[in-house]
């Protein structure tokens, strides 16, 4: 009864001081708001940087280099014989997929429109490495064996040859040096390679390579992260031999992974953590310094209404859960629309961002942080009503009635 009580007294002063309310719940929904939106942010920005973490890791790259001693072989270009032999002799339980990759700068055309392209030649597994697909279909066995004149393009380059249609560029056609090729596929934004034209390396060689039997990398996706070191002994001791190398010194291939971008990437993931959780904890903290502001100042100007309630026979139990009750109930009530407010804003993102910025990722939508919002929503209103309640309680009656 005693509860019901409070709560009817503070349901009814916030009636009575609704400007006041008003404004001390605004503080607590920019708070709250705040909270939800950064870790939906953060949070996409995680699983997207995860994701693209994960297929680093397990990228190796296998390029011709010049012997670190003399006595070694000279420089030597990596040929198909070394690609069978690494897809023939390496373990499936280290290594996934062997790519080759041939590159060169080549001027594409549609119509008037003309664009210089970074054609790419690889085998199917090179999405592994690299590239996302966004619509479409990678090339297929079939078309890799028939040197097929397909290809899959970059987002410059539908931007630049079709306008930015994707609808157009797909099953559309592109010309590149004296032969036509039919945009089987549109690949996703990277950054970096954004201007690429992917086809099968068997076709690149054909149409504009000039038949060539040589790679200028070999790209080797580890069964997972963990199997990255085991693959490189792998690569290591096949190409040795394919290479008649007795010496690591010897040797006219480079190894290399993406270690320490990964050490990099999980530094910067770390720092945003932390930076995340001080951006939270000074949101939360000017939200509950606010409305503790407020209630100190309620409490001062109802210290006559507190003395009447005191003389009455009220207990300063009640008086302190009538505050305490009032505190909770603004701070819970701006923590709701904080959160849908927040939730609102991370829907809104979800659509712009992926247009805007590609590489962030959309913002993640957790019920666990909506309701983690919600509760230090009510933790604030606990904490920061804590101090002027308890003082509102310490008053005696005589010394309210008298101010």
């Amino acid at each position: 009864m005693h509860f019901r009580e409070s709560v009817a007294l503070a349901v009814h002063a916030l009636k009575v001081g609704r400007l006041r309310t008003a404004l001390t719940m605004l503080g607590i929904v920019v708070s709250v708001s705040v909270v939800t939106l950064v870790a939906g942010l953060s949070g996409g920005l995680n699983d997207t940087y995860r994701v693209t973490i994960d297929v680093l890791a397990r990228s190796v790259m296998v390029t011709p280099s010049a012997p670190s001693t003399l006595g070694g072989n000279g420089p030597r270009s990596l040929t198909n014989s070394d690609v069978e032999a690494l897809r023939r002799d390496s373990s499936p339980s280290v290594v996934a997929d062997i790519v080759p990759l041939v590159t060169i700068p080549t001027m594409m055309r549609r119509g008037t429109s003309t664009y210089r392209a970074t054609i790419v030649g690889a085998s199917s597994g090179y999405l592994q490495l690299n590239h996302s697909m966004i619509a479409g279909t990678m090339f297929t066995d079939e078309q890799y064996r028939d040197n097929s004149r397909v290809v899959l393009l970059g987002p410059a380059l539908v931007q630049s040859l079709f306008g930015g249609d994707a609808a157009a560029a797909l099953g559309g056609t592109v010309q590149a040096g004296r032969f036509t090729f039919q945009v089987i596929g549109l690949l996703g934004p990277d950054g970096a390679g954004d201007d690429t034209a992917l086809m099968p390396v068997t076709t690149a060689r054909a149409f504009l390579f000039g038949g060539m039997r040589t790679v200028q990398a070999v790209g080797v996706v580890a069964a997972n992260v963990d199997a990255v070191g085991p693959a490189i002994a792998e690569i290591n001791r096949i190409l040795d031999k394919q290479h008649f190398v007795k010496s690591p010194v010897q040797r006219d291939y480079t190894v290399t992974s993406a270690e320490s971008v990964l050490s990099i990437a999980h530094q910067l993931l770390a720092v945003l953590f932390w930076f995340t959780v001080a951006v939270t904890g000074i949101a939360l903290f000017v939200g509950g310094l606010g409305l503790a502001n407020i209630m100190l100042i309620t409490v001062t100007e109802r210290t006559c209404e507190i003395g009447v309630r005191r003389a009455v026979g009220a207990r300063r139990g009640a008086i302190l859960r009538q505050f305490l009750v009032e505190s909770v109930i603004i701070a819970g009530f701006g923590g709701l629309v904080g959160v849908a407010l927040g939730i609102g804003l991370a829907l809104a993102g979800q659509r712009i961002l992926p247009a805007l910025v590609p590489l962030y990722g959309p913002p993640h939508l957790s019920m666990e942080a909506a309701l983690l919002a919600f509760g230090l929503s009510l933790l604030i209103g606990l904490v920061a009503g804590g101090y002027p309640a308890l003082r509102a309680a310490r008053l005696q009656p005589w010394d309210a009635l008298r101010s």
